[in-house]
């Protein structure tokens, strides 16, 4: 066991390395928390379409990993949810770009719910009738998301970005390409990323050392040697596939999505943690509900409370989505536009920018309070080769010359705008 200690944050973190390759990472709570919360993730997700592994390349459908996470829930005996529910235990699993985690929250039972976890990832249950079957659960998800509004503008957006790169599908994939998934897709996937020592368990809440030691020692037994995966990407090229696209739908109130392509810059992990670092905080300087700008479309009435600003960087695609809604949707967009393609550099001083960074590290301060929040973002920045604390201590580094050399990076001609006007 290795005792890592944050005095900065009050905290101390024990990290099992297991036999078999994977990781435990585990933050004891002291009451009030009288609830432990797990989360066991893999860094597969859905860009992960196309990869090598050993002397084989595979190319897998858009929506594979979401179709996964679903499908591995499948037991001989039944749903997994069905036994979580028996022990009283809130169970849940999400899939995004670049990982897979699966979660729960326990009051009691919880080394039977942590039992029933590893159980249900160490012994996948595929078969060509449950395939099918999710197929269908899968298609209703897809169809459901497809009729909403803002959903199908996000996937419509990247599809204007972007040529070749799988962040142009959305992380379900579509009612064709999941038609294509069958057995042999899973038991690769499964094969490929979902090794032990390609996972990571984090803890945090009420949890005794001794107890957990006694738990692993039990489950902990050698594995074959293993050798990760390798993503394939394809080369994407810098222009976008469409600069503008107007429309007219069904819908209470006229939409606006501008998505700026960005770039890449080559890094290191934690190099291009710190760009994102940056870019969330020049988004937030500059359109945040605290920025001058923000304040002049409010007033003007060109924007509601809706009006939103998302930083996403994914290897080798980098983005930013930029949501508004308004009565006059075209002086929004005109406006918008106006304002990221002047020199922003004017528009931050130094002191905003200090006034701005303290209240965004005191968000992620009280965000990881929440234990579940602390286990979902400790497992992502893991991932991203940081831990947690280590990432606080990044955002406090940044200075206003990083963010305004990412501010730089905005470049007109690679700003795509689709809007949605009520029919």
């Amino acid at each position: 066991m290795i005792k890592k200690t944050y005095p900065n944050y009050h905290e101390t973190v024990y990290i099992y390395k297991l036999k078999n390759g994977m990781q435990i990472h585990v933050m004891p709570q002291p009451a009030p928390f009288y609830s432990t919360y797990v989360e066991l993730s893999v860094p597969y997700g859905a860009l992960d379409l196309n990869y090598k592994f050993g002397n084989e390349l595979v190319e897998t459908p858009p929506g594979t990993a979401h179709f996964f996470e679903h499908k591995i829930f499948a037991m001989p005996d039944g749903d997994a949810f069905s036994t979580f529910s028996r022990l009283g235990v809130e169970a849940n699993a999400m899939t995004s770009y670049d990982q897979t985690s699966y979660l729960f929250k326990s009051t009691n039972h919880f080394y039977e719910a942590l039992s029933h976890l590893l159980n249900m990832l160490d012994t996948p249950y595929f078969n060509d009738e449950n395939i099918e079957k999710e197929k269908l659960i899968i298609g209703e998800e897809l169809k459901m998301y497809q009729d909403h509004p803002i959903y199908s503008m996000q996937d419509e957006l990247t599809q204007m970005l972007y040529h070749h790169h799988p962040q142009k599908h959305d992380i379900g994939g579509t009612l064709e390409s999941i038609q294509l998934i069958n057995k042999s897709t899973l038991d690769q996937v499964y094969k490929a990323f979902y090794h032990p020592k390609n996972r990571l368990m984090v803890i945090a809440g009420q949890i005794d050392l001794v107890e957990l030691k006694h738990f692993i020692s039990s489950y902990d037994q050698e594995m074959k040697p293993y050798q990760k995966p390798i993503t394939i990407y394809p080369k994407e090229p810098k222009k976008l596939v469409s600069k503008s696209i107007s429309k007219k739908k069904n819908i209470g109130i006229n939409k606006l999505m501008l998505g700026i392509k960005l770039d890449p810059i080559a890094g290191s992990k934690k190099e291009k943690l710190r760009q994102e670092l940056a870019m969330s905080l020049a988004m937030g300087l500059l359109l945040g509900p605290s920025s001058k700008f923000y304040e002049k479309l409010s007033d003007e009435k060109l924007i509601n409370q809706s009006f939103s600003v998302n930083t996403n960087f994914q290897k080798y695609a980098e983005n930013i989505i930029i949501y508004g809604e308004s009565k006059r949707i075209i002086k929004l967009k005109r406006t918008l536009l106006d304002f990221l393609t002047k020199d922003l550099e004017q528009e931050m001083t130094e002191e905003a920018f200090t006034r701005y960074k303290r209240m965004y590290v005191g968000q992620i301060i009280y965000t990881i309070n929440q234990l579940e929040a602390k286990v979902y973002y400790y497992g992502k920045y893991w991932h991203a080769g940081l831990t947690l604390f280590e990432v606080i201590d990044m955002l406090n580094e940044i200075t206003l010359e990083d963010v305004v050399f990412q501010v730089k990076r905005i470049k007109k001609r690679y700003i795509a705008d689709l809007v949605y006007k009520k029919a």
